[in-house]
């Protein structure tokens, strides 16, 4: 849904977010979506700026970055933005500091999917993780830590140099 800046009125506008997507495209993969996204958003002017407040709630589908295994991500955002259009920022001749920095807006359509889009994009972790006690994969068998043991625990050298004493040593006795 499209809103066009010059017809929001002086109450401002509110909006119910129901919205069905099959998935979220992140940096080249797809996500499913597990759930609709649901929320709202509420976009006055006060004064010169343009504010917008809301909360989006959606459940998604990632990648554990340790097991690979997929698990279900919540999403719970909840926002305020205050921007300013971008032609008061250009007329500004104050150096804009940490309390003065807004975000501009520009053109006059604000779309409510693409705000939508950036809170949850910005919800996303770094590293997805399926629990903060996952085990991950075994680097040498590639078993799920989390499922089963393996017996390449015991083979594991404290020292990454000491395969190479193990292997200068082979070398001599040869």
């Amino acid at each position: 849904m499209e809103i066009k800046v010059a017809d929001i009125p002086e109450e401002g506008l509110f909006f119910e977010i129901e919205e069905e997507r099959e998935f979220l495209e992140w940096r080249g993969d797809r996500f499913p979506f597990k759930s609709p996204v649901l929320g709202w958003l509420r976009i006055e002017f006060m004064g010169d700026r343009l504010c917008m407040v809301g909360e989006i709630h959606a459940v998604l589908e990632l990648f554990c970055a340790r097991c690979l295994s997929p698990y279900p991500f919540n999403v719970d955002v909840e926002f305020m933005d205050e921007n300013l259009p971008l032609r008061l920022l250009e007329k500004s001749e104050e150096e804009l500091c940490c309390e003065k920095l807004d975000v501009a807006f520009v053109g006059d359509v604000i779309d409510v999917w693409d705000v939508c889009l950036e809170k949850i994009y910005l919800s996303l972790p770094m590293k997805p993780l399926c629990s903060d006690e996952c085990m991950g994969l075994c680097p040498h068998c590639g078993i799920d830590l989390n499922h089963d043991r393996c017996d390449c625990a015991e083979e594991r050298h404290d020292s990454p140099l000491e395969m190479l004493r193990d292997f200068k040593e082979m070398l001599t006795n040869d």
